[in-house]
């Protein structure tokens, strides 16, 4: 209740908790990444561009949780984890009716994937039936190309 008061000291008296609740719930997204509402596709693209770079050393470093983080996180978790309606750089690419575009947002979510499901695998290789080998080549590949997909979308946008 204390956390509300400040909320409903400005909202009418007679607003209901569900229609302030629903208020604030509307707002929510530009509260919590006002950045991303007003960067352009290509600026975001940079910012991902940057975001990757460490992975590679990370992956070297067995830090698996680090680089799923990265990938988890938005605006890169936006371009393979949430779905084709969250990813922004297939959406401007379908605004633009550029079918290159396309394909190259499908391979960079591809890439992206499987970086993720290769480094969630080393996590959990001392618990996986199999050869108990750690992957580190199959995720830097993939990280490699995801680089290179977003490298092309950059200079394309």
């Amino acid at each position: 209740v204390a956390l509300l008061s400040p909320l409903h000291a400005l909202a009418p008296q007679h607003t209901s908790r569900r229609a302030l609740l629903r208020s604030v719930a509307v707002g929510a997204p530009v509260l919590i990444s006002p950045q991303l509402a007003l960067a352009s596709p290509k600026a975001d693209a940079e910012t991902v561009l940057q975001a990757l770079e460490p992975l590679s050393g990370y992956v070297d470093e067995a830090r698996w949780d680090a680089v799923r983080t990265v990938l988890k996180t938005s605006p890169v978790a936006e371009l393979w984890n949430l779905g084709q309606g969250k990813n922004w750089i297939r959406k401007a690419a379908l605004d633009a009716g550029d079918p290159e575009l396309i394909e190259l947002s499908e391979d960079l979510s591809s890439a992206l994937q499987l970086t993720d499901q290769y480094v969630y695998d080393n996590n959990f290789i001392y618990f996986q039936p199999g050869n108990g080998k750690l992957k580190t080549k199959e995720p830097k590949d993939q990280i490699k190309i995801a680089q290179t997909k977003l490298k092309t979308i950059i200079f394309s946008l």
